[in-house]
């Protein structure tokens, strides 16, 4: 058995599981295009929207795909959680995310974790990174 976890974006699935590849150290498996979908109507309307694809970031899967708009709702009720080894991983993580984001707590010490943060990133995921257990 294994666990992990399917993310609705809002058209930008392609942009966003590039972005975590790059600033979180992710690797692509894959990024099947809507247009590329054996189904001719669904493909002709939705372009280059994503219908599948998934990413391993530090042995944890996230897979993901865009929604029709008038489907689509912003992540609630949930974060990700990344539990990293160190303060400046924290402060790394959290810089790449929150540009263009919304930031919940900046990096601090808590009685929990010596550095630990929320924000909400450009795509609407909701993270928050502690450094520690």
């Amino acid at each position: 058995m294994s666990l992990s976890f399917h993310i609705d974006f809002n058209g930008q699935c392609e942009e966003a599981f590039s972005f975590y590849a790059e600033h979180l150290g992710g690797t692509i498996g894959t990024m099947q295009h809507v247009k590329d979908s054996p189904i001719p109507a669904f493909s002709e309307a939705h372009g280059k929207a994503i219908v599948h694809a998934n990413i391993r970031i530090d042995g944890v899967e996230i897979a993901g795909a865009d929604i029709d708009p008038s489907r689509y709702e912003k992540p609630k009720g949930f974060y990700v959680l990344l539990g990293v080894d160190s303060e400046e991983k924290v402060k790394t993580y959290f810089n790449a995310l929150q540009i263009d984001g919304h930031v919940i707590l900046a990096p601090q010490k808590t009685f929990w974790s010596p550095c630990y943060a929320i924000v909400i990133d450009r795509f609407g995921v909701p993270w928050k990174i502690n450094y520690g257990t």
